[in-house]
């Protein structure tokens, strides 16, 4: 009898310890894991949501995230006997959309928080941490302001769980509005067993709708007297507007119709905000306005531009004349603007200026025939830069007769009051510039330009004016651009400039510039020689003091000048010169 009662009490335990494992075997089945969620926000923004001042959207530079309502669902199916799940939910989101899911909203602590997300938690035991920020900032009693909630439905052996919105006044269930940025939500499913199913979807809440964009039509123009008109996006624009990016930040492009596809960007990648018509679009002409949000979202309408010729403008021909500056560090200055200056197409009009900015300067018009243009390039801005008290030295050692200038270029240089004359005037106009006295030099302007073909009077090249312009004939373009020399007042330290014009490896050693520069330590400075020779490098500081000396002699072909960490002993800025045979070249280098 004893022998049956155990036999029997092992049957039920293994029976029971069967049972046990086909109910931990036993999965619910999650219906719509691998379902996308959509998340394309073609909606308005709305000023009650998200908006606060410690919110902050960089893109749009707004407290007003934007924001669109996002299906957060998860459905389950459980034909297990027994069976009992409890269902979690935690959203991460980036509420800063640097790309890190910095806060998370749990599922197993929403009744304590209502109308509250729990910024930059995401690193906390269990998601506790983090600061208290509110998303609804409607003008309502806090019953009736939204809380995130976990709903819950039920239908046969299929359940449902919904993160949604609700208040603590009245029950009701909405979707969660939700800022722009990459999000994830981590559905975690536990049975009774102990088994745990995890369903995780990343989502991106977007803006994908274009903005709006509306064309005024009819715009008539005639063409000016250059043989062309310019017209800007502004021209043919009534109005754009979008649904997330302020007015403010939309671009807006122009183009030509089946000139291209997509918004309109030159070569760097800039709008196109503007359109040439000349003489050979005369009539209607079709155009492209395009506007575009900061997520990239763009559009455009279609109008047309009546070009007319009324003035009769186009009976002239076309002028393309270019004029380029090079300074004397073989640079090119910042800023330059070119004028090009031609007779009035009438004895009772002023003459026409056009002006060009940069390093070259280009005109491109229709000009009457055997018309006299004048070229002249101008700078007056920033008259300090690369001016340094170790140029007064340079100029007081050429009054003195220590160390007379290389080139006529350094005299203009050193006539910083104009008068023709080098003399310690000059250099009392310059220290009063480097010491705030002057914020531009009285009786000069910041850059003077010289034809480069000029030959100046020997010994005293200020004895003549030398041509600031240069004048030619719409008749007799030249076949390349005119050149001109510039020359920074008071920034005589380039050394031998007039050969750094024409440098070339078969008449002349070749000296580079320093690299790195700045620099945190030393530098390597390349040379090119035609034959062995003697070479020399100093480091000089500001007060003029020699800081470093290497004479050395290289043979034919190239090299490296090493500049050691310990010529540039600290942080400033220092002069380096390099000599080979007769070629000189000196310049700056900044130790940071």
């Amino acid at each position: 009898m004893q022998k049956f009662l155990l036999l029997s009490l092992s049957l039920a335990l293994s029976s029971f310890v069967f049972s046990e494992k086909i109910a931990a075997q036993c999965q619910a089945e999650l219906l719509n894991c691998n379902t996308a969620i959509p998340a394309c926000d073609f909606i308005a923004n709305n000023p009650d949501y998200w908006n606060e001042i410690y919110w902050w959207d960089n893109g749009n530079l707004s407290h007003d995230l934007a924001e669109m309502p996002i299906d957060l669902t998860l459905s389950v199916r459980d034909t297990c006997p027994g069976n009992a799940l409890a269902v979690r939910c935690l959203l991460f989101l980036d509420l800063d959309n640097d790309g890190v899911q910095e806060t998370v909203v749990n599922s197993d602590s929403l009744s304590l928080n209502p109308n509250v997300v729990f910024f930059n938690n995401a690193n906390s035991p269990n998601y506790t941490g983090g600061s208290a920020r509110e998303f609804d900032s409607r003008t309502l009693p806090s019953s009736l302001k939204w809380q995130f909630a976990l709903q819950t439905t039920v239908s046969g052996d299929a359940s449902t769980y919904n993160l949604r919105w609700t208040t603590s006044a009245n029950p009701v269930f909405v979707l969660p509005e939700l800022p722009h940025g990459n999000h994830k939500v981590r559905w975690v499913v536990t049975n009774n067993a102990g088994g745990v199913q995890v369903c995780e979807k990343s989502f991106e809440v977007k803006d994908c709708k274009p903005p709006v964009v509306v064309c005024l039509n009819g715009l008539s123009v005639n063409i000016m007297p250059t043989g062309m008109i310019q017209l800007w996006s502004t021209d043919f624009l009534q109005y754009t507007e979008d649904n997330v990016t302020p007015t403010g930040l939309l671009k807006t492009g122009l183009r030509k119709v089946g000139t291209g596809t997509g918004f309109p960007v030159d070569a760097n990648g800039q709008p196109v905000t503007s359109l040439l018509f000349d003489c050979d679009e005369l009539g209607s002409q079709a155009v492209e306005l395009w506007a575009i949000d900061v997520a990239g979202n763009a559009d455009f309408c279609t109008t047309f531009v009546i070009v007319q010729d009324n003035l009769l403008n186009c009976e002239n021909g076309l002028v393309v004349l270019e004029a380029c500056v090079t300074d004397a560090c073989a640079q090119s200055p910042e800023e330059t603007v070119f004028n090009f200056e031609v007779p009035p197409p009438s004895p009772f009009m002023p003459p026409f200026s056009y002006f060009d900015l940069g390093a070259c300067g280009v005109l491109n018009h229709n000009l009457p025939a055997n018309v006299e243009i004048v070229v002249t390039p101008e700078n007056d801005v920033n008259p300090l830069d690369g001016v340094t008290t170790f140029d007064m030295v340079i100029i007081q050692n050429h009054i003195d007769g220590v160390d007379l200038f290389d080139t006529p270029y350094q005299w203009i240089a050193a006539d910083a009051n104009n008068d023709k004359v080098i003399d310690t005037l000059d250099v009392l106009e310059c220290k009063k510039l480097i010491l705030g006295i002057y914020t531009e030099l009285p009786n000069n302007t910041s850059w003077r330009f010289v034809d480069k073909s000029y030959v100046f009077p020997s010994p005293d090249p200020l004895s003549a004016p030398f041509p600031e312009s240069i004048t030619v004939n719409s008749n007799n373009l030249p076949s390349s651009a005119l050149e001109f020399v510039g020359v920074k007042i008071c920034d005589v330290t380039c050394g031998n400039l007039v050969g750094f014009f024409d440098l070339a490896p078969e008449n002349q050693h070749l000296i580079g510039n320093p690299s790195p520069n700045p620099t945190s330590a030393g530098a390597s400075l390349p040379i090119q020689l035609l034959h062995s020779e003697t070479v020399l490098l100093e480091v000089i500081d500001l007060s003029g003091k020699l800081l470093f000396q290497l004479k050395t002699t290289l043979p034919e072909g190239p090299a490296l000048l090493e500049i050691p960490a310990s010529a540039l002993s600290q942080s400033g800025v220092y002069f380096w010169r390099v000599r080979a045979g007769e070629v000189d070249h000196s310049g700056k280098i900044v130790r940071y």
